[in-house]
Parts: structure tokens; sequence; C-alpha cells
């Protein structure tokens, strides 16, 4: 079973139309921004994809149009964040037969239950599917977190458990890596923000949200030369961008509301409809937005 995903993967934004539906044609310009910036992989159905607001044939539809318009360009990752075992093994069926490369699951946001419920919930997923799949650990986002323990043994009785999107401060995610003793291909997120550190502490990847994926994949690319000059020069490319990085990096909704518009402008998408309830823009929110992107150019089409 292919485990040799790496780099970049943005997790898309969701565009609505006028009329409150999917934004198609904002989607797959979405993915073709992407795509033309250097991405290594796509991600789907995460926080900043709206996961929480999407029907479930609204979710089926996206990972429908991203595998269309990938085209198998590049790899492409799907979240199944459904609230109940019974969801997630049916949402993980039905999105496998549409054949992405590969699942992360989310563990549901139910407090006060045994660790136990949560590997039987994966294990039972698993056994499901034919894709390698990723657990999701984020200590600053989710309810649940696993132990490495846990994992661990997911890994040894589900073995296409084999990825981690495992979120949250470097330090947490070189420990993360240290106690399951190496046997997952491991994923930061952050938005980035900890770019050159996830590479030396041996992630693979970073699932970061789309508006900066074109400055974030160059970085990823030189700091994984082996080159000394041209990891200073990656190290050099994600310190210009870290101010930005920060300010958007306040909470998930300060990254939907501002990210989302930044990414819209610089992929040449004139309208963004958010579906409420939702933080919307404020004045000089948008005003330290324009000053922090001033630099930056258009995304390739």
């Amino acid at each position: 079973m292919r485990n040799d995903f790496h780099g970049i993967y943005p997790m898309l934004y969701t565009f609505y139309d006028d009329h409150g539906g999917l934004d198609h044609d904002a989607f797959v310009r979405q993915i073709e921004a992407c795509i033309a910036s250097g991405v290594h992989g796509i991600a789907l159905l995460g926080i900043v994809g709206e996961y929480n607001k999407l029907d479930i044939r609204e979710k089926m539809k996206i990972v429908e149009w991203a595998l269309e318009t990938v085209a198998g360009r590049v790899p492409v990752a799907v979240t199944v964040s459904e609230p109940s075992e019974y969801g997630q093994r049916e949402f993980a069926r039905a999105a496998s037969q549409l054949r992405p490369d590969w699942l992360i699951l989310q563990p549901p946001a139910i407090r006060n239950v045994p660790e136990r419920e949560f590997v039987r919930l994966f294990g039972a997923v698993a056994d499901r599917v034919d894709l390698p799949i990723a657990i999701q650990n984020n200590p600053v986002n989710l309810d649940v977190v696993l132990s490495a323990s846990a994992l661990l043994e997911l890994h040894r009785n589900h073995p296409n458990i084999c990825l981690l999107k495992g979120e949250g401060p470097i330090l947490y995610v070189r420990r993360l890596i240290e106690d399951t003793q190496g046997v997952f291909k491991v994923f930061n997120g952050r938005g980035g923000l900890e770019l050159p550190a996830s590479t030396l502490a041996g992630c693979v990847g970073l699932i970061p949200a789309p508006e900066l994926a074109d400055v974030l994949a160059r970085s990823w690319d030189l700091m994984i030369s082996g080159d000394g000059g041209l990891i200073r020069d990656g190290e050099r490319l994600h310190a210009d961008i870290l101010p930005l990085l920060t300010y958007l990096m306040a909470n998930p909704e300060h990254m939907l509301c501002y990210g989302r518009d930044l990414f819209a402008r610089r992929a040449g998408i004139t309208t963004v409809n958010p579906r409420h309830p939702c933080v919307t823009p404020h004045e000089f929110g948008m005003r330290i937005l324009e000053r922090l992107s001033a630099g930056l150019t258009p995304l390739p089409a």
C-alpha cells in the first residue's frame, strides 16, 4: 500500500455561491491555483473547509469535484469527521469508492469517553477501506487526542493506519514522533507556522490553509534539499511570511474570515460568500491583512 506521501497539502476552503450553495467554479479555481503553485497534494474537509457546516451530500460533492479536477496530478487526502462510528464507517466507505489516495480520521468531539472506544471506532473504519489512513491528533483545536500507546495499537492491529495528522506545537509533534517509535509518517499543520522546525523534527509534510501554499511549497522544497545554502534560503522565505502566518493563525474562525479572503484575492476569485453563522471581516482587521500581505503576488492559474 502506497505510503510515500510528503510535502505541502493545502486544506481547501469551501466557497459558496450567491444562493448559499457550493460554488463549483471557485472550488475548481482553488485547486488549479494550488497545483500551479507547486503543492505536493490536496487535502479536503478540514476545519478551514468548514466540515461542520456541510451536509453529507455536500461533502461527497466536494470529494467528487476534487478528484475530477485533480485527475491524478497530485495525491488527495479526505478528512472523515462524522460524529459517530456508523457515520465514519459509511462516509469512509463511500469516499473510498471514489479512490482518493488516503483518508484522515478525525476523532468525534465527545468528551469523557474511554480512549478504548476511539481505538475501536478507528479500527472499525480502517477495516472497511483499502486505503492508507491517518489519525488526526490536534491538542490545540480538538477535544479528543489519542495517546501514543493507543496509536501504536491501532497501527499494529490495522497496518493501513500508517500516517498521523499530528498538529500542535513543535515539541508536542517531536515527542509524538518519538513516542510512536517512527512507525507513522507525520504531517504537521498549524498553518505552516513551524515549517522549518517541522522538517528538523522528522515530519514528512504539512497541511496548512491554501492562501500561502506557493510560498510554503517553495520553502519546503528548499528546506529538504540537503543543501545548506538552499536550506537557509528556505528559512528566509518562511521568515518573510511569518508575521502574516501568525496573524492568520489567531484561531480557526479568524483564519476562515481573513485567510479565505486573502486566498480569493490572490486567486482571482471576486466574491466570497460566507455561510452563517460566522465571523465577518472588520475594517481594522482588513487593514492589518493588507499591510502584512502587500508583497504577495497573484497565485498562478
